[in-house]
């Protein structure tokens, strides 16, 4: 599956350019596919990136924003990167409850992941 992804991605680079939301849309479903198969460095690197681009191209309020650092959040607490997954999360969540409304469907699996990290567990999910 990540092949497709990569071979999509770069045709999107190549057509439309790094900045079209569609390329990094599929920079995003390819990190989430890493992420499935327990390949957090590639996960967190291209992850990085798309934060990186939705900030710049959409904002950092656009829910595709929020969506990005939510991921990047999950891949850093796979990667025993609690500190750092906890204070993303923490700021996704409040920009969330902010934009979205403290009932959205994102918002509260972003207080999900939270509550669990806080409780020392570390299970959660991408929702991308």
């Amino acid at each position: 599956a990540s092949s497709s992804y990569v071979e999509v991605l770069g045709l999107r680079r190549d057509v439309l350019g790094e900045k079209h939301p569609d390329t990094i849309w599929s920079m995003a479903s390819l990190a989430t596919t890493y992420h499935a198969q327990g390949r957090y460095d590639e996960d967190e690197k291209i992850s990085v990136e798309v934060l990186g681009l939705r900030r710049d191209v959409l904002g950092e309020r656009h829910p595709d924003t929020l969506q990005a650092m939510h991921d990047l959040a999950v891949t850093w607490n796979s990667r025993q990167r609690r500190p750092e997954a906890l204070a993303m999360m923490q700021e996704c969540f409040q920009l969330q409850c902010d934009v979205l409304g403290q009932t959205h469907p994102s918002s509260r699996s972003s207080l999900h992941a939270l509550e669990l990290w806080k409780a020392g567990r570390k299970k959660s999910s991408r929702i991308s």
